[in-house]
């Protein structure tokens, strides 16, 4: 329970629209084992100011988090591959790369938008 006052904060992965996702953004939630259906930004922002949430701030992480990926993955593919291989098995590794490269793809497409939610509770006036 938030607090008058209070502020809420957080982050999602969310989607870049709110109609049929593509068949690379559902080819990358199976590859994750999602079991939720994402919204976008607009529609997050939205439910926030409907459920009475003032200032509602919503921040596009996307370009950052496209090339961090995009860096994790070389090193998954490329140096760090034996080590992780030897501590979790290299089934598990090479799974993680299938699931990073379809996350890469609706990234780069812009479908896939890991965002930041920030809204602040107003006080109780009475």
């Amino acid at each position: 329970m938030l607090k008058p006052d209070g502020v809420f904060a957080a982050s999602d992965w969310l989607i870049g629209h709110d109609g049929e996702p593509s068949s690379e953004m559902k080819a990358y939630v199976a590859a994750e084992g999602l079991s939720f259906a994402m919204a976008s930004p607009a529609r997050y922002a939205q439910a926030m100011r409907s459920a009475g949430f003032a200032d509602v701030a919503v921040r596009d992480r996307n370009s950052w988090y496209r090339k961090v990926a995009r860096g994790e993955l070389e090193r998954l593919k490329g140096p760090l591959y034996e080590t992780a291989a030897v501590a979790v098995g290299a089934a598990y590794v090479d799974k993680n790369i299938k699931t990073w490269e379809a996350m890469q793809k609706v990234l780069d497409s812009g479908e896939h938008r890991p965002t930041h939610l920030r809204g602040w509770k107003p006080a109780v006036v009475g």
